[in-house]
Formats: C-alpha cells, structure tokens, sequence
C-alpha cells in the first residue's frame, strides 16, 4: 500500500527524469515504451538509476570548473606578476629619466658657458637663412638657378636652430655666394632659356629676357614666376600697348639700349603691373555701358561711315564744279555744267527769265550736294541725349541696390555708377567728333553751292551786258 502511494506522489510531482540527448531519443522513446515499469518496485529503480546518473553528471561538471578555476587563477597571478615587473621597470625608468634631465640641464649649461657668444652667431644665422629663403623663394631668379640653394638654405635654417653644432667653412662659403649672386643678379640683364607655362597650361621651352629682380619678359609678354612649380608663367593678361611695345626689342642684343617699362615694386612685377593688367581696356570700358552703350556706339559707327561716304562725294562734286568753272566746255556730269547749259541753250532768254530758270536747277541740285549731312547734325545732338538716358538708367540701378545692400559694399553699386559714367562716356565721344564731321560736310556743300551761284551769276552778268 506504501509503494503504491508513493508511485502515485511520484507521478503527481513530475519526478521522473529522463536523460535522454538529442541523438538517442528516438530509440529511448521506443524503450520507455517496451520497459515502463509496471509496478512500484519497478518504478523505484528506475528513479534509483536517474538519481545515480544526474550526480555523476554533476561530479564531472564540478571537475571542469575546478580545472578552468586553477587556469584562471595561474593566469591571474601571472598578471599580477608582470604587473609588478613593469611597475618596478616604470620606477626604474623614471628614476633614469629624471636623473637624465639633471644631468641634461648641467649639460645645456656647460654648453652655454662654452659657446658663449657664438650663440649670437647661431641666431643671426638662422635668421639671415630663413630670411634669404623666404626671398629666394619668390624671386624671379629661382627659375634660372633652381631649387638647389633653396634646400641648401632650409637645411642650414634647420642646423642653426638647433643650436648645437657650428655651421662648417663651406656652409659659410656657400652662403656667402648664393647672397652675392642674388644680388648681383638684381642688376643685370639675362637672357637664357627657361620653361614657361602658358595661359592654356602647356609647358614651352622659350627664351627669356630678366631684368634684374623686377620683369621677365619673352615673345613680347611680361611673365610672372610660380613658386609652386618652380617655372615662369604667362600672364593671363597684359598691360597697354606702351608698355608691351619694346619688350620683344629686348630680346635682340643689337637693339641696345631699349626703353622699357619696369615695374620696381615687387620680384613679380609687383603690384603696379597687376594694377595695370587689372585696369580695363577701352574696348572693355565700352561694354560696361550695357545696351544704351552698345547704341550708342551702334549710331556712331554708322554716322562714321555715313562722313566718309558724304565725304568721298562732295570732294568728287567738288573737284567736277572747280574743273567746270575753268574749263570753256560745258559738260553734263557735274552741277555746274548742267546749270551753264540752261543759258547755252536759251540764249534768248531774258536776263530775269534766265535767272529764274538757273535757281530752279539750283535748287534741283541742292539735295544731291546737301544730301544726308541733317543725319550728322542729328547724331551729334541725339548721342549726348542717349548718354544722359544711360546716365539716368545707371543711377536708378545704383538707388536700387543702395536700397537693397546699403552702402557698405562699394562693389553692389559699382556696375550702375559704370553704366551711369561709360554712357556719358560714349555719348560725348560719339557727339563731339560727328558735330565736327558736320561742320567739314556742311563747309563743303556751302562751298560747292557759292562756287554754283557765283559762276550763275557771272553768266546772267555776262548775258545783260551783252544785250545791253
């Protein structure tokens, strides 16, 4: 009876163990089925195996975690046992280093003691070197002698900033002769081939011409010298004509003395030629007038032409009329011939009458001599007219961006003040010489028409005395 409630508290509790793995559970399925035990006696030995097996289980566990225990703690200790060798080693070091530094600070002092003024000599040294290099660097002979003394002076910089040991004769010597060549090569005139960049980025072989440590010119340009590359470089731009007009005369020995134009404020040309280049051209200028400018200029290349033409004309009818009034035969091909011709052929006309008929051919000729020349007179009165609209147009831009920006910015109102001042510009330049192109026209039909009248008026003179 005490078997079976036990069987059952057994059952009740969930106590049976199975210690089964993964692989074998199909075939102890099967086992369990054929060996379930069918009474208490049974269902007790079988609790008695699994309690067997799990503290074995447990004892093999405990083996293995005393095993990884004693490793850990070996190696433990023997962290703890570098530990102390590198803080003794640590110890040692420090005590080495600090007595290093004492005896570097005794060391520094001896060495100042015995040096003495020669540190006076380690400075000015160090600063005529680096200052040597600095101008080396830039200037305009570093691309003739190359890059060799520039390294020579910053590893000689470099020695005497250290302070520790003296620069040999030949340093000296070799100091001496870079600065004595630098300045001799400040007065003198060189030409020698060089590579000089281009403004599209090619590398040529040209050559040039330097004019001591201020231009360097070649094929009628100035150049300017790149450090970073170590070579001459075209200027994107070049100054007025006045000053490129003899730099190619440079180039030739024969051509000596030249007067050429240099820039003495820099070893690049300096900031008067950058000035210059930076100065827009005429042709420049006169595109900042915008489309009134463009007009403007538009009108005084057709008044030009329109002289020229007028001009070519009245000189051709001009020198006809003269030939005419010299000449004892009448001819048709100029207005002095057709009019003498009206009293050639009506020589019984009355002197009134003939007078009459001669101012109606006048006045037919009068627009052929005349012609366009009211076009002048209205170009050289429009075009001061057009700079004022122009005028006008730029100052209502400047407002705006005054309104818009302020004045602290002088750039924001630069373009209207240009489009103010260039139409102005272009509207005096074009008014004044066409009202002078007028004036030579005008003179010339004047004088075309007094040189007609007076011969008209000689021949009805002559027809009244005749017939007087």
């Amino acid at each position: 009876m005490k078997n079976i409630k036990l069987f059952i508290l057994l059952l009740a509790l969930g106590c049976i163990p199975t210690y089964l793995t993964a692989e074998d559970e199909a075939p102890a399925e099967e086992e369990s089925k054929a060996a379930a035990p069918s009474n208490p006696q049974e269902l007790l030995e079988v609790v008695r195996r699994g309690q067997y097996a799990d503290t074995q289980e447990q004892r093999d566990r405990e083996a293995r975690f005393r095993n990884e225990k004693n490793k850990q703690a070996k190696m433990l200790s023997d962290a703890k046992a570098e530990r102390a060798r590198l803080e003794k080693e640590a110890a040692r070091l420090e005590q080495k280093f600090e007595a290093n530094e004492a005896l570097l600070v005794v060391a520094e002092e001896q060495l100042r003691e015995r040096l003495g003024s020669l540190n006076e000599i380690f400075g000015h040294l160090a600063g005529n070197t680096t200052e040597a290099r600095n101008i080396m660097e830039q200037s305009l002979t570093a691309a003739q002698f190359g890059k060799d003394r520039e390294d020579f002076m910053t590893k000689l910089g470099s020695k005497m900033n250290e302070g520790i040991k003296l620069a040999s004769i030949e340093e000296l010597e070799t100091l001496w002769y870079e600065l004595q060549r630098e300045i001799n090569a400040s007065g003198e005139v060189v030409k020698f081939t060089a590579d000089v960049i281009s403004t599209d980025g090619n590398v040529e072989s040209r050559e040039v011409v330097r004019v001591g440590n201020f231009n360097v010119v070649s094929d009628g340009q100035y150049l300017s010298y790149s450090p970073s590359r170590g070579m001459y470089s075209e200027l994107p731009s070049q100054p007025a004509g006045r000053y490129t007009s003899t730099t190619s005369d440079i180039l030739s020995e024969d051509s000596f003395p030249v007067q050429f134009a240099v820039d003495p404020t820099g070893p690049q040309g300096g900031s008067l030629l950058q000035s210059l280049i930076s100065m827009p051209s005429t042709a420049e200028r006169m595109t900042l007038g915008g489309p009134v400018g463009f007009i403007i200029m538009t009108i005084g290349l057709l008044a030009t032409a329109l002289f020229i033409w007028r001009f070519r004309e009245l000189w051709g009818i001009r020198s006809a009329v003269q030939a005419q009034a010299t000449s004892e035969t009448l001819s048709d091909d100029n207005a002095l011939g057709r009019i003498l011709k009206i009293a050639e052929e009506d020589k019984k006309a009355d002197t009134e009458t003939l007078e009459l008929k001669m101012a109606e051919q006048i006045l037919k000729e009068r627009p052929m001599i005349e012609g366009l020349n009211w076009v002048l007179k209205i170009v050289s009165v429009v075009a001061p007219l057009m700079g004022l609209f122009g005028t006008i147009i730029g100052m209502i831009e400047t407002f705006t961006m005054i309104t818009l920006f302020g004045t602290g910015d002088p750039k924001t109102m630069a373009s209207g003040i240009s489009v103010a001042l260039v139409t102005t510009w272009l509207g005096l330049m074009v008014a004044i010489p066409t009202t002078f192109m007028y004036a030579t026209v005008n003179n010339f039909a004047k004088g075309i028409l007094g040189t007609i009248e007076e011969s008209s008026t000689g021949m009805a003179a002559k027809r009244s005395e005749g017939k007087a």
